[in-house]
């Protein structure tokens, strides 16, 4: 099993107080019965550069998303590795091409998983292994959500009062505890307590990728619902706790601030690359 090992920041930025961020100016386009308001956040944290990329698709063209949906995707490179915000962009890039050539035809679960394919040989391509990036995407579709995720980039649900993680991370942590549960031993702290728990077991650009999170079928979205794809830069940062309670009410730009805020707040002086796009459902 390969593993990359996430650097935990011992690079202090040069832009610590040139804060990186962008809010996208609401958006409401209706596609089915429901309308999304998208937002979104990036930061350079405590690092020399930003080595996140992102994307939205759509959210300012009715006719586009009506015909092929709204399209979301985050992508971190390794820090650690060569170029990593080359490797992101790349990621990026690829990933939105295959969604650009979606139609109402297409299968969109099928679709997710091609691309995720093709990004990551793109990367490896460019790179050759010695580049990497995480992923998480997400189209909706006819009020309906597909999504895709490698690496530990993350992808929650806020319905109501509860917050769901809809993926699960590519770590040796998680791997470890699935690992425990096939030997029938439920015990979640087996993971977190290797000193090597955040080593990734699989990204784009990884030779022999074979490690995808991926929806079969649609999950079908309600009106609040908020949803949140990010890099580690939020996940790590913030508890699920303050996460929820920083998608709690208020519009997409809103909820974005109250991420930064709960970010920056920490006074981390190690604090990673952080970016976040934020949809939210309505009526």
């Amino acid at each position: 099993m390969a593993l990359f090992r996430r650097r935990r920041g011992k690079e202090r930025g040069r832009e610590r107080n040139g804060i990186s961020r962008t809010l996208t100016p609401p958006a409401e386009a209706r596609a089915g019965i429901l309308s999304y308001h998208v937002g979104n956040l990036q930061g350079v944290g405590a690092r020399a550069r930003q080595e996140d990329s992102f994307c939205i698709v759509n959210a300012f063209d009715l006719e586009r998303m009506q015909r092929n949906g709204l399209f979301f995707a985050v992508c971190d490179g390794m820090g650690g590795m060569e170029d990593g915000r080359l490797a992101s962009e790349t990621a990026v890039a690829a990933l939105r091409e295959t969604f650009e050539r979606l139609d109402g035809e297409s299968d969109v679960a099928l679709a997710l998983r091609e691309s995720v394919a093709e990004a990551s040989k793109r990367v490896e391509a460019l790179l050759a292994g010695a580049g990497g990036s995480t992923a998480v995407a997400g189209v909706i579709y006819r009020d309906g959500l597909w999504y895709t995720s490698v690496g530990d980039s993350a992808l929650y649900l806020k319905r109501g009062r509860n917050l769901y993680r809809l993926n699960h991370e590519h770590n040796l942590c998680h791997e470890i505890y699935l690992n425990c549960i096939r030997e029938g031993i439920v015990d979640p702290a087996k993971g977190r307590d290797d000193p090597e728990s955040a080593a990734l077991t699989g990204f784009l650009g990884m030779r022999g990728l074979h490690t995808v999170d991926a929806s079969v079928h649609p999950l079908p979205m309600k009106e609040g619902d908020v949803l949140l794809a990010c890099s580690d830069g939020v996940s790590g940062a913030l508890s699920e706790e303050e996460i929820g309670e920083a998608l709690d009410g208020g519009d997409p730009a809103q909820m974005c601030g109250r991420l930064e805020d709960g970010i920056m707040g920490r006074f981390d002086p190690y604090q990673d690359n952080y970016t976040a796009v934020v949809v939210k459902c309505l009526g």
